[in-house]
């Protein structure tokens, strides 16, 4: 294929915008590092955030690579993540804040491929879904839940304290304490007992 004028700028405008992202995450993890000194973020860990709106406890650690964007849009203004004390969040997490909060409490095993979403794109007809309102009130997860590999946690999931999700499961709605959930959607089929 022959490179032309047109493709050769498009090609540079591509790279300038992957530098300007990178830098910027770079930013973000820099100054994630400097307010939370015993967090642990993989250098591979993406985050378009502005650090302000990210709380971590102590000993957070975040392995890469993965992604993490907490950002406003789509009509929505809650932009907000906080991860409690001690939690690990396994490669290739998706954590997308999207303009609602997403709350994760302490002591908590997020494995690999876990996406988190906090927010959705409206459906309407008529209306390309990118230029869509978002809707959704994020994502809540209790201190000691273990989310298996590769689940996905939808907008409007609260899960309770001590929940168990099985690998590959898609969690909405709610999630009641100490219990053990599988299949998609996510349904209760055990309890964690003392």
């Amino acid at each position: 294929m022959a490179l032309t004028p047109h493709s050769v700028i498009g090609l540079a405008k591509s790279v300038a915008r992957d530098l300007l992202a990178d830098i910027g995450s770079l930013r973000a993890r820099t100054a994630l590092r400097l307010n939370y000194p015993s967090a642990v973020i993989s250098r591979r860990t993406t985050v378009v955030a502005d650090p302000s709106k990210i709380w971590l406890g102590e000993k957070v650690s975040i392995s890469g690579p993965s992604s993490i964007f907490v950002l406003d849009g789509g009509g929505l203004h809650e932009a907000r993540l906080e991860i409690g004390a001690h939690t690990y969040i396994g490669e290739f997490a998706n954590i997308r804040s999207s303009g609602a909060p997403i709350v994760i409490g302490a002591h908590c095993l997020l494995a690999q491929n876990v996406t988190i979403v906090g927010s959705n794109h409206g459906t309407r007809a008529g209306r390309p879904i990118a230029d869509q309102e978002w809707t959704g009130t994020g994502v809540e997860i209790g201190d000691d839940v273990w989310i298996g590999a590769s689940c996905v946690v939808v907008p409007g999931a609260r899960i309770g304290s001590g929940a168990v999700v099985a690998a590959n499961s898609v969690v909405r709605g709610a999630v009641a304490e100490n219990a053990i959930v599988a299949g998609s959607p996510a349904r209760q089929v055990g309890e964690r007992k003392p």
